[in-house]
């Protein structure tokens, strides 16, 4: 031995080579992931059943009529107490979620724990006598209404489904006339 050490390692070009493999990979992994992640549609499906529960609930609890849109266009979710005043009838003000403690208006679009999950609705997922609408409001009782304030008429739901999609997974948000039920299928 002439006390010269060598020392085995990789060099810098070496290291860079495979961070790149390792980027390349992780890039193309990344849509396979995110749109197939049952997870997060369960996610957005379970928070738009609870966005209609809470709207539910709080009219319930004050006696006042609050409602939830749900917009396939925007692809938001927003719980408000109802102003009964204008024609037709708008929001109030949005409802404070209860755990989050932030406006209650979901952006699925931008919700990190939901990302890639859609409102795929071809139409608005509320039916009533006067057509479909994005809206759907609570009375006091909690029985699921739309209300055309010009006339003061009251109609009930007559059918209410949100499709929420992630790639080629679907759940469906169902709110059952007369009562109000929400389930998710």
């Amino acid at each position: 031995m002439n006390g010269v050490s060598r020392s085995h390692g990789v060099t810098l070009v070496e290291l860079l080579i495979v961070i790149a493999i390792i980027g390349v990979v992780a890039v193309a992994a990344t849509p396979f992931l995110s749109n197939a992640d049952p997870q997060r549609l369960e996610r957005a499906a379970s928070e738009i059943a609870g966005a209609i529960r809470f709207a539910r609930s709080e009219s319930l609890r004050t006696g006042q009529v609050h409602g939830v849109e749900i917009s396939q266009n925007t692809q938001r979710v927003k719980v408000y107490r109802a102003d009964l005043s204008t024609t037709p009838v708008s929001e109030a003000e949005i409802l404070y979620h209860p755990v989050a403690r932030q406006p209650f208006d979901i952006d699925l679009d931008t919700a990190p724990l939901m990302s890639g999950a859609s409102i795929v609705n071809t139409q608005d997922p509320f039916l009533y006598d006067t057509g479909r609408r994005k809206n759907l409001l609570f009375d006091a009782a909690g029985l699921p209404i739309w209300i055309v304030n010009a006339t003061g008429t009251t109609y009930i739901l007559e059918d209410g489904v949100v499709q929420v999609s992630i790639g080629n997974l679907t759940r469906d948000v169902r709110v059952a006339p007369i009562t109000g039920r929400v389930t998710v299928q």
